[in-house]
């Protein structure tokens, strides 16, 4: 799912490429850093912007500047979680 969060937060759109620098990189407010330096930028969205992907059949997954949504088709319900938590999760995850 976090491929597919920078997918959509992105113009990046090769999910192998996206693997490979989240293994070794950090999700930051901005995007994506490797070693200190922004390897993939996130849109810059102003306002009440926002950019929407399908990620399966059952959720779309929901991008503006300060949070990932994902959207359950079947309950109509959409759950947000904010940028600095997404920051934690990947963390978890891939820290050293």
């Amino acid at each position: 799912m976090m491929i597919s969060y920078v997918k959509v937060s992105s113009i990046e759109n090769d999910a192998n490429t996206l693997k490979n620098i989240l293994k070794e990189g950090k999700v930051v407010n901005k995007g994506v850093k490797v070693k200190s330096k922004l390897v993939i930028p996130f849109y810059k969205l102003t306002g009440d912007m926002y950019v929407v992907t399908d990620y399966s059949e059952k959720i779309k997954l929901i991008y503006n500047e300060r949070s990932l949504g994902i959207f359950l088709k079947g309950t109509s319900d959409l759950v947000q979680i904010g940028r600095g938590n997404i920051v934690e999760i990947h963390d978890f995850f891939f820290d050293e």
